[in-house]
Formats: C-alpha cells, sequence, structure tokens
C-alpha cells in the first residue's frame, strides 16, 4: 500500500500519444478510366511516428495485402487503423487495381506521434489512372451575368442548378465563380485600390449558396470519347435564385419563429393576425407549439474539486438530465459563480477546474419539450385595407383531452413562393390586331414564349400581341410566386373556454 496518494498531490508524469484520424469526404473517382495503377504518397513520416492508411469504396473497408484487395472488418477509429491499416511502403507498392476501375475511392488516413515529438507525421495521397479510351475536352465560358439588387445591397445566391443532357459516353461539368465588389471595397479599405473587378475561383454549383454576389459566371467542360455523335453532352439551362439584398424569399420557402415565452397560464387557443401585401401565388401559413414549462435544478450538488480539470454529470442518483437549457446554466465551487467551464448538453455533462475540496453546484433548466408544430387554419383570408394592404388570420384551439398544463408556446409564420412552368396557356384566338392578355402566373420574362409577335411586361403580367387572324394564341413560361411581403404582425394566445 502506498504511503502517498501520488495522483492527488499531482507527483506522477503522464505521457500522451498525439493521434489523429482523416476520413476524406471527396472521393477520388474512378469514372471513365480503364485502369487503377495505383496511389502516389507524399509527406513525411519522422522517427517515431506512424501513419497507416485504409480505403472506403462502395460503403465497404479495404486494406491490401501484396498485391490484392481484402476486406478490413475492425474498428474504424485512430487505434483501429493504426494498428491494422497499411503502411505508405505497402500502398505505394500495389501496380494493378482493377476492381476499383469505375469506384470511388474514400482513403482513411491515421497520424501518431509521441507526445513530446516535434515533427509530425504527413501525408498527402493521389490516384494513378490509365484511359485507353480517347477523351475530347472543349471548355468554355458564359458571359458575366449581374444579380439584381434593391438599393445598392448585395445580393445573395439562394441556388444555383443546371439542367444537362448527355449521351452515350459523354458528360458536362458546370461551375460557376462569384463576384462581391462590396467585400473587396471593405478588404481594400485605406490600401491603393487599383481598380478592376476581383472574381472568386470557379467552384462547384452547390458551393455558391448562401454566398454574397452581384454577378456570376459560369464555365463548362464538356467530354466526349468519340467524334462520331455517339457522345453528346449539352447544357440545358442554368438557374440561379437570388435575394434582392433585402429580406426577400428567393427559394421555396421562408420562416420566421416567435420567442418561445412562459406565459405562466394554461394555453389552449392561439391567434395570428398578418398585415401583407397582395398575394397571387405565394402564400402564407401559420403554426403553433404548446409546451410545458422546463424543470429547474437550483444548487444541486453534483461533485468535490479535485484541483484538476473533471467531467461531472447534471442529474441526480446517476440519471442525467435530459433537455437541458444551456443559456441557463451556471455552475458554483463553494457558492461562487464558476465562469471558466465548459459543457456537453448532449451528454449531460460539464468540465470544470476548481480548488481542491470545493462543492460544485450547478443551477439550470431541463426538461425542455421539442417543438410540436400544429397547422392553424384561417378565418379571415386576405380582407383588404385602405393603404393597400391584406388580413389573414389563423386560429387553433387545443382539443380538450390534450391540454396538460402547457404555460410556453410561440409561433412559426411560414411564406411560400411557389414555381412552376406552363407548357401551353390558351390567351384567346387572334383578332389580326393589337391585343393584350393578362398570363394565369407572374412569367419570368427571358422564359416567356409565344406563337406571335409579342411584348411581355413582367411587372403587370401583361402580354402584347399580334397574330393572323382566328389563330389560337398559345405561351408557354416558366413562373415563380411574387416575394411575399409582411408588413406587421402579432400573436394572441388564451386558456381554452
Amino acid at each position: 500500500m502506498l504511503t502517498f496518494n501520488t495522483m492527488r498531490f499531482g507527483t506522477d508524469v503522464f505521457s500522451t500519444d498525439k493521434q489523429a484520424l482523416l476520413v476524406t469526404k471527396k472521393a477520388l473517382d474512378t469514372n471513365g478510366q480503364t485502369a487503377v495503377e495505383g496511389f502516389t504518397i507524399t509527406g513525411t513520416q519522422p522517427t517515431g511516428t506512424n501513419r497507416r492508411f485504409l480505403f472506403k469504396v462502395d460503403d465497404k473497408v479495404y486494406k491490401f495485402s501484396g498485391q490484392n484487395v481484402v476486406e478490413y472488418t475492425g474498428a474504424i477509429d485512430a487505434a483501429g487503423v493504426l494498428a491494422s491499416g497499411n503502411t505508405a511502403s505497402e500502398v505505394t507498392a500495389v501496380t494493378n487495381i482493377p476492381a476499383w476501375v469505375g469506384k470511388k475511392i474514400y482513403p482513411i488516413i491515421a497520424l501518431e506521434a509521441a507526445s513530446g515529438a516535434v515533427a509530425m507525421p504527413t501525408a498527402k495521397m493521389s490516384l494513378k489512372v490509365r484511359s485507353a479510351t480517347d477523351v475530347y475536352e472543349n471548355v468554355t465560358e458564359s458571359a458575366e451575368y449581374e444579380l439584381a439588387a434593391a438599393g445598392g445591397a448585395t445580393p445573395r445566391i439562394v441556388e444555383v442548378s443546371a439542367k444537362t443532357t448527355c449521351t452515350g459516353q459523354g458528360s458536362v461539368k458546370v461551375e460557376v465563380r462569384i463576384r462581391n465588389r462590396n467585400e473587396q471595397s471593405a478588404s481594400n479599405e485605406g490600401e491603393n485600390n487599383t481598380g478592376g473587378d476581383v472574381w472568386s475561383e470557379y467552384m462547384p454549383l452547390t458551393a455558391a449558396k448562401d454566398r454574397d454576389a452581384d454577378a456570376v459566371q459560369f464555365r463548362m467542360t464538356y467530354r466526349v470519347t468519340t467524334l462520331s455523335g455517339a457522345d453528346t453532352a449539352k447544357v440545358n439551362s442554368i438557374v440561379v435564385k437570388s435575394t434582392m439584398g433585402a429580406a426577400a424569399v428567393s427559394g421555396d420557402t421562408a420562416e420566421l419563429y416567435s420567442i418561445i415565452t412562459d406565459y405562466e397560464h394554461t394555453l389552449g387557443t392561439c391567434a395570428v393576425s398578418i398585415r401583407h401585401d397582395r398575394l397571387i401565388d405565394s402564400k402564407i401559413g401559420a403554426y403553433v407549439n404548446f409546451m410545458q414549462p422546463p424543470k429547474k435544478r437550483k444548487l444541486l450538488p453534483i461533485g468535490v474539486a479535485t484541483g484538476a480539470s473533471q467531467q461531472l454529470m447534471l442529474g441526480v442518483d446517476g440519471v442525467k438530465d435530459t433537455g437541458i437549457n444551456q443559456a441557463t446554466l451556471k455552475i458554483f465551487a463553494d457558492g461562487k459563480a464558476i465562469t471558466g467551464f465548459s459543457y456537453n448538453t448532449e451528454v449531460s455533462e460539464v468540465t470544470v477546474t476548481a480548488t481542491v475540496g470545493a462543492a460544485i453546484t450547478a443551477s439550470y433548466e431541463y426538461g425542455h419539450q421539442q417543438e410540436v408544430w400544429r397547422e392553424m387554419a384561417i378565418d379571415v383570408n386576405q380582407q383588404p385595407y385602405n393603404d393597400g394592404t391584406y388580413l389573414t388570420r389563423f386560429t387553433y384551439t387545443l382539443p380538450d383531452d390534450e391540454v396538460d398544463g402547457q404555460t410556453v408556446s410561440n409561433v412559426r409564420i411560414q411564406l411560400y413562393r411557389p414555381s412552376g412552368t406552363v407548357e401551353a396557356e390558351s390567351l384567346g384566338v387572334a383578332s389580326g390586331l393589337v391585343q393584350q392578355f393578362v398570363l394565369s402566373h407572374a412569367a419570368k420574362a427571358e422564359t416567356v414564349q409565344c406563337n406571335a409577335d409579342f411584348s411581355y411586361d413582367a411587372d403587370s403580367q401583361i402580354i402584347t400581341c399580334v397574330a393572323p387572324k382566328d389563330t389560337e394564341i398559345v405561351a408557354k413560361y416558366d413562373w415563380v410566386g411574387e416575394n411575399p411581403t409582411i408588413r406587421q404582425w402579432s400573436a394572441g394566445w388564451a386558456p381554452n373556454v
């Protein structure tokens, strides 16, 4: 038996190795290749360090045994990969992997170094492939397209999508680059700006989502394996959805949430009134959430400080509290507030460091229920007012058998902006003279097609046309609902009566 507890008084020294597990999310793609001839691995492996490799293909994990691919069924963690993965020399010794032709390969890399190591191991991997088929490629760039903005604001990209048609072995890759003059002006403030537009690098279309931009440009890379016509690649259309730089709905939906509030009385009925601009295709919906109030812990004893960093459970009798509101969490040592602590409410634990022997207590709210959204019914539908606005009112009443002390509530307003395509809208029969028709939807001006000489006013949805007498006039177009604009809204709650 030890006379002294060396761990209590910190006289022991611990040494822990440094480990890292890297799992790539971007595959090494062998599509279109006829041979996979191995890997090239660069980087460094200083003395006393280690690096090992595995590979994920078709949702299974593999390693190499000589020149053969074998399935790995062990743990996918740093320890497992370091113990059973291939070394760099074993990987680079492989010269032919026919089973992985046409596959997506995801490398898994584990790195390890001693705690006192000066230099860490590094690794960079590339794939050696070969194609026995001729490939023809053509790269083109579009014009630069300005994005519309309101009052000098910078638009935000909501979505960029492309429709393509390919046959045979043809393929096309569409990329986008963006320009943001406001961003470059801020970065050049106080510097000698020589002028000129600064563009980003080309990126995948999905990477432009939620980026601020006042202009976009596209790059199309077409590839075919034959010029006989058996392979084709075509870009049918590219669509950019963006805001006007203001609070406008440019995707399909946008949502507004009220603050979750405890009204300290059991609630059963909610009403929401919304004043808004006229709606034609777009819609407004409302939802309400009722919850019971959270429970509270006040100076709950959770442990005794050891003088070192320690993890303590938030709960009672070994049972962790769930639904903890992190905004209310406070930790105390001998009754004095501690500010330097961290927490993980997912596992209901806090990490604290305090003076040896100090009593650690915690105060917090817990047991928060999840939001359950109940759709509210419309009882007043767009009643017009003298100022040109409209009113939509929603109501909802909890069934009596579901009322159970719900004193907490909030509402959600949903703005829905639909879109679609009209393939053939019959406008009427031509008189041989100039005629005007109002389209059923707010058409995108650049998509309108008509079997007559025509012009289109997007603001009024009026198409002006002339065609030979007795011709049936037909229009085709893409449309998107108007931007829903809310002027004001209010909500009220009451108990069931």
